[in-house]
């Protein structure tokens, strides 16, 4: 037996010794092979070899001599950015958009689709697959160039298993997508919760990079935590780690649409922020109008408008509606305290739709975060704000996802 699993053994070595070179590279371009063996504790002669099979496959190329230091230069390497793609998709329950990106994780290619798939598991697979490939024959970009999918879905996604237990949002419900995705599209496929997308995207190459451990919050219309622990994103034992929206902020509040009352979600959310402000104004008649606790297409963006005006009645300095900003920060920063006491992170990186970044509701926040946090666990801890720019950005996440199996996983012949 031992015999028998040495040669595959050796083979996985090769592969991890790979990848741990094309991701040094990647972190540390122009890096010479010396500088490589030395970072990596790996022979030089290991070094030359494996990185000329990875210059070979066109992952990595030369990009001239280093600085000499005697005897004979030694050549630099960089990565290739466009020696492979991956793609990402966000689906949401009435748009989905759908990204290219490099291997420098940057967006190259992008597409809407302004379709609904809310309620429509059963056409779930035909239809991601319809837009992976309308993608690809936009982009113009060649399949065997493409290492993989990455699909961003909102809810509980047991990404171990590549399926959707749980999104509201969408309705679907214990759906296998990874496996019949990957088997339609003779591709890898990897599906996760949205917030652990944008995470990774911001480990791999956001704020998230200097840090090795670290929380990415997201506001907007839910709640969202991604969570990241001695350098890796923390998922869980089944996948569900980071539901932060579905803390209890109040016992026995709001109705919130998973079925509970006083969820966090339900009074920092772009729709918590309205009902904070319709419970300030419940004996005035209130000129914007409608419908709170709704998943409708129409009450989504609905919501997103009024958060906006209510921002601009803010800056013109109405009280009630800088109140209700006020009092979501305050929510937010105690959910936060909690999670800063029990987990003690370097940074927690902020980001979503825009709405967090009101200065009532980020100094309330932030005022009672650290008034909460144990001893010295809120003193050195950094707060960085990053809005997301459009969902792109959602989507560019899901590409994050591939190409963290890239980097950092075994790489195939």
């Amino acid at each position: 037996m031992q015999g028998k699993s040495a040669p595959a053994d050796r083979k996985l070595i090769r592969a991890i010794n790979q990848n741990r070179l094309l991701n040094l590279i990647r972190l540390n371009a122009p890096i010479s092979r010396p500088q490589l063996a030395a970072l990596s504790g790996l022979s030089l002669a290991t070094v030359i070899g494996l990185t000329g099979e990875l210059t070979t496959r066109n992952f990595v190329l030369e990009s001239g001599p280093a600085e000499s230091t005697g005897g004979r230069k030694a050549t630099l390497l960089d990565l290739r950015p466009e020696g492979g793609f991956a793609l990402g998709l966000m689906v949401r329950g009435f748009e989905s958009i759908g990204v290219v990106v490099d291997l420098r994780g940057d967006v190259v290619f992008s597409l809407h689709w302004d379709r609904s798939l809310k309620h429509r598991s059963a056409q779930a697979i035909e239809q991601i697959v319809e837009m992976t490939n309308d993608l690809l024959s936009q982009s113009g970009v060649d399949k065997d160039l493409v290492i993989g999918l990455g699909c961003a879905l909102s809810g509980y996604i047991d990404a171990k298993s590549g399926i959707c237990v749980d999104s509201w949002n969408l309705d679907w419900h214990n759906i296998e997508l990874a496996e019949p995705l990957s088997q339609r599209l003779g591709l890898p496929v990897m599906i996760d919760n949205d917030v652990s997308c944008i995470t990774t995207y911001e480990k791999l190459f956001g704020w998230g990079s200097s840090y090795e451990d670290f929380f990415t919050v997201v506001l907007g219309r839910g709640v969202g935590l991604g969570l990241v622990f001695n350098g890796a994103v923390y998922r869980g034992a089944t996948g569900g780690a980071g539901e932060f929206g579905h803390m209890i902020a109040v016992p026995g509040g709001r109705c919130c649409e998973c079925g509970k009352r006083g969820c966090l979600e339900e009074y920092v959310s772009f729709r918590g922020i309205i009902a904070n402000y319709y419970e300030r104004n419940y004996k005035e008649n209130i000129p914007i109008n409608i419908t709170l606790n709704s998943t409708s297409d129409q009450a989504v963006r609905s919501e997103a408008r009024m958060v906006h005006e209510l921002l601009e009645r803010t800056a013109r300095g109405d009280e009630l509606a800088a109140q209700a900003f006020q009092h979501s920060g305050e929510l937010l920063g105690i959910a936060l305290a909690n999670l800063v006491n029990v987990l003690n992170p370097e940074c927690i990186v902020l980001t979503g739709e825009g709405a967090f970044v009101d200065q009532a509701m980020f100094q309330s926040m932030e005022a009672v975060l650290r008034q909460n946090s144990f001893s010295l666990l809120g003193k050195d801890l950094r707060l960085l704000v990053e809005p997301l720019v459009g969902y792109e950005s959602w989507a560019r996440g899901a590409a994050a996802l591939v190409l963290h199996r890239f980097f950092v996983l075994p790489m195939h012949p």
